[in-house]
């Protein structure tokens, strides 16, 4: 598996947007005309894109290449508390495969050399929860909408 994170261009919206609307089945399946529901999303994701870069200034944003292709992004706040996934997303068609399980892998051992937990919140019925709890992550906190999870140093790495 070739995997390379580079950080974001300007010229990756359009591949963001694709990615978030992947994410999203809520937003593209509202009874909308066509050009209404793309304003919708398009609202939705710069809504997004503005309240992560506002929560976590610091937060590096990288694209997800695999075997030459684009395939998802990463957010990732290395505070000096603790690695805090802000989002994490990969394209349908290679879901599945272990991409996560390899990125999430690859934080933890980033947080045993920075001795630092890693946090993320995962809304509520969203499958990624289910990695998350194999990978060894524990529910700290439920808002009702989100679960807030985190992983210790002290946890083995799965």
């Amino acid at each position: 598996m070739d995997l390379i994170l580079r950080p974001v261009r300007a010229a990756d919206r359009a591949f963001l947007l694709h990615l978030f609307t992947e994410a999203r089945p809520d937003l593209a399946a509202l009874p909308l005309p066509e050009a209404a529901r793309r304003q919708m999303i398009d609202l939705q994701f710069d809504a997004q894109s503005r309240g992560y870069a506002q929560s976590f200034p610091r937060a590096s944003h990288d694209i997800v290449h695999l075997n030459g292709r684009d395939v998802g992004q990463r957010r990732l706040d290395r505070g000096a508390e603790a690695l805090h996934l802000v989002d994490l997303s990969v394209l349908s068609d290679v879901r599945g495969q272990g991409l996560g399980t390899r990125l999430l892998r690859d934080m933890q051992r980033e947080a045993v050399t920075a001795n630092r937990p890693v946090r993320l919140s995962v809304q509520h019925g969203n499958p990624a929860a289910g990695l998350y709890r194999r990978m060894g992550f524990v529910v700290t906190g439920d808002t009702g909408v989100h679960l807030t999870m985190e992983w210790s140093p002290g946890s083995a790495i799965s």
